[in-house]
């Protein structure tokens, strides 16, 4: 019997024992990060409540998590908002409300020495934070920023010089100036063959516009110019009522169509 009872004694001691480590244990302090940055806390601190969730001060949602929030003093609730998020929770009830939507929580929302505590985990998560636990260092792990794949520096290329067609680019036209009704000018270029090819595009443009018989005429006196040197005397043509004068000296060579009466 003596054995019965010391054997209970030492029982009750141990279960007390134990109780108050667990005890000690549950009300340690409890860290928190965002981001990596540790997070602190004045004077109200975070704590595991009694269904293993962590409670933080409501305040720390508006300073760290970057929302607002706002408390409703006649219905005991607690309003918190950020980007289009909108939630609600009611102190004492296990549950949250957002954006109109009501999910269920396994823990409450409870008002302690007049601080308002709300459980982390449920909040960040529907402001799009993701939460982890790190149980060696009774740290709640709080990430915002999620892992995003570098936006390449676009390499900014050289821009390419617009090359000019070696044969039509170099031929200008225009129309309808003052006294011009058409006009032509033709680049000269050192290779023969290249600047041949040249006057045979101006020609077909000009006799478009105006015959081949007068394009003819006109282009056979032009091919005259082979050389730079070579100066094409100002020369003029005839075309029904109208004046065409041709003249070319260095690299440039002009054709003008002069309107009627103009010369």
């Amino acid at each position: 019997m003596k054995k019965i009872i010391i054997t209970t004694i030492i029982m009750a001691i141990m279960a007390t024992l134990i109780g108050g480590v667990l005890m000690v244990n549950a009300n340690a302090d409890v860290s928190v990060t965002v981001d990596g940055n540790k997070v602190v806390f004045p004077d109200a601190k975070p704590f595991i409540d009694e269904n293993g969730r962590t409670l933080i001060p409501v305040r720390f949602v508006t300073e760290d998590l970057g929302a607002t929030v706002e408390w409703n003093a006649q219905d005991r609730e607690v309003y918190i908002t950020k980007d289009g998020v909108n939630i609600m929770i009611r102190i004492g009830q296990e549950m949250i409300l957002v954006n109109g939507r009501t999910k269920a929580m396994d823990t409450k929302a409870i008002i302690k020495e007049d601080r308002t505590y709300v459980p982390i985990r449920y909040v960040a998560e529907e402001l799009g934070a993701t939460v982890g636990w790190d149980a060696s260092t009774r740290t709640v792990i709080i990430t915002t920023v999620k892992d995003v794949e570098p936006t390449p520096t676009p390499v900014k290329k050289p821009s390419a010089t617009p090359t000019k067609d070696p044969v039509t680019g170099w031929i200008t036209v225009e129309e309808n100036l003052t006294w011009v009704e058409y006009s032509m000018s033709i680049r000269w270029n050192s290779d023969n063959e290249l600047l041949n090819k040249r006057y045979d595009a101006a020609e077909k443009m000009f006799a478009e516009r105006y015959g081949k018989d007068i394009a003819k005429e006109i282009f056979a006196y032009v091919r005259l110019k082979q050389t730079r040197p070579y100066v094409l005397e100002y020369k003029e043509f005839k075309m029904n009522n109208q004046i065409i004068t041709v003249a070319g000296k260095g690299a440039g060579l002009d054709i003008y169509v002069w309107k009627e009466g103009a010369i």
